[in-house]
């Protein structure tokens, strides 16, 4: 099962184990973020990064309990609203709500750099505390449960802007990978762990319970937030004329075409997802109608690929590979693209769970790539508003599947609507490749000048 490309990240400021102080340069002609710390911590191994970056241990801890009970939270809210006797028309209005806020990523994008980001990431985190105990404690009809589901996620939309803006000003920029790796964790444990906790607790405590287990992590979380120091907004630093907010949320819009590589990973999204998340639509049809291993080999399916993203995130934690951020992105869809193609001609459930396996390896690889490329090479200002503009390019992939799925799944057959997927994915990252290679070639030149995209995303360390 492929899991979109929107990852939470976070910003604090931490010291090193020595307490040496001294400035980071500031690199391209936009604030990088590194730049605005105070100190510089030393370089530790990736295993060391929680006992040298209480910061970073902190909200780990908090994402990983949060983002868990999302999982929770997904089943339940389904078990809900199904269990009321609400209609599949019922149904399809929950998941819109859920959906719906996260197209609105540009404008999210742009309020870190208007408001103190530690305040936007508290705000989230405790609004969607209350607003899970509302939908637990209101009565479970349609018309009451998708405004709060829509509420709940136009708070995660903001979490999501709030959180990409910070990583860099949270550990070196060579411990960048690995600690996107540590995240990619927190959010793979969500799909592996969440549906199961969910299924349980909705059994043993009726799913308004399982809801107000959601809710209790959102609290856990927001008290270990506040031990993370205050953040200013990135664009106070630079900006003598601020725009607008809405003008703001348009350059955002306009960088993100204009910058090659974003552009590229927008592109990439866009299309890639689509294919990519037909995966989700025909894999249970091929365990029920080819494999004929029924629910329960769909479950197995859905295992394989969750807990392979979880090693492979869990590998890049400590890996020392000089592999670059371009080439795991470009290569963890390749690789994706080739497990959803090899699952379309699996024999058996046993290679099937092996292929979708090879799948979230890739799908893993490549969000952690994403990541630790935008953050290397997008000024910080502009981190915000290119996160958030990208996420919308992955809804809206996914959406697009959705959409077109049912009839791809009903024209074709299984195992070539995988096929399909599959290849489909691999294509669209070669011809995005260009784009994604273009940040690499630029490593450590001066952008030329009159080149607006150059002057705009000249990254100031090596990818």
């Amino acid at each position: 099962m492929v899991v979109s490309c929107d990852r939470l990240t976070v910003e604090a400021l931490a010291k090193d184990t020595s307490g040496d102080q001294q400035s980071a340069p500031a690199g391209g002609t936009s604030p990088r973020l590194d730049a605005l710390l105070p100190e510089k911590r030393n370089r530790v191994s990736s295993f060391r990064i929680f006992r040298a970056n209480p910061a970073f241990r902190r909200y780990w801890s908090a994402r990983s309990v949060s983002l868990v009970g999302d999982g929770i939270a997904t089943v339940a809210l389904l078990l809900l609203i199904t269990g009321s006797g609400a209609s599949p028309t019922g149904v399809a209005a929950l998941l819109l709500a859920q959906a719906v806020p996260r197209f609105f990523g540009p404008i999210a994008g742009a309020l870190p750099d208007r408001f103190e980001v530690k305040r936007l990431l508290l705000l989230a985190e405790v609004g969607q505390g209350v607003v899970f105990i509302a939908i637990a404690l209101v009565p479970s009809h349609t018309i009451l449960l998708v405004p709060l589901v829509a509420l709940a996620s136009s708070l995660s939309t903001i979490f999501n802007a709030a959180g990409r803006t910070v990583m860099p000003r949270l550990v070196d920029t060579d411990q960048l990978m690995p600690a996107n790796a540590w995240m990619g964790t927190a959010f793979n444990l969500q799909a592996a762990l969440g549906p199961v906790l969910g299924g349980t607790a909705a059994a043993l405590i009726e799913p308004s319970g399982a809801l107000l287990v959601n809710a209790v992590t959102f609290f856990i979380g927001a008290a270990l937030l506040l031990g993370l120091p205050r953040m200013e907004p990135v664009a106070g630093s630079s900006d003598t004329k601020s725009p607008g907010f809405l003008a703001g949320v348009g350059a955002g819009i306009a960088f993100t075409w204009r910058h090659r590589t974003a552009r590229a990973i927008f592109l990439l999204l866009l299309f890639g997802i689509m294919f990519a998340s037909l995966d989700n639509v025909v894999l249970v049809f091929l365990a029920r109608d080819v494999l004929d291993s029924g629910s329960f080999g769909f479950g197995l399916l859905g295992t394989g690929s969750g807990a392979a993203m979880v090693l492979a995130s869990l590998w890049l934690t400590r890996s020392t590979t000089k592999l670059s951020a371009v080439t795991l992105l470009a290569g963890g869809w390749l690789v994706a693209g080739l497990g959803i193609a090899l699952t379309g001609v699996a024999p058996v459930l046993a290679v099937a769970i092996a292929t979708q396996a090879l799948m979230g390896v890739g799908n893993s690889v490549a969000m952690i790539g994403e990541d630790t490329l935008l953050q290397k090479g997008v000024p910080a200002d502009m981190l915000g508003r290119v996160g958030g503009a990208l996420s919308s390019a992955a809804f809206a992939g996914s959406a697009l599947a959705y959409a077109v799925g049912g009839f791809v799944a009903s024209a074709l057959a299984p195992r070539t609507s995988l096929t399909v997927a599959g290849v489909g994915l691999m294509a669209v990252t070669l011809l995005c490749l260009p784009g994604l290679r273009h940040s690499d070639a630029d490593q450590g030149k001066e952008p030329a000048e009159g080149d607006d995209l150059e002057q705009d995303a000249a990254p100031s360390s090596p990818v």
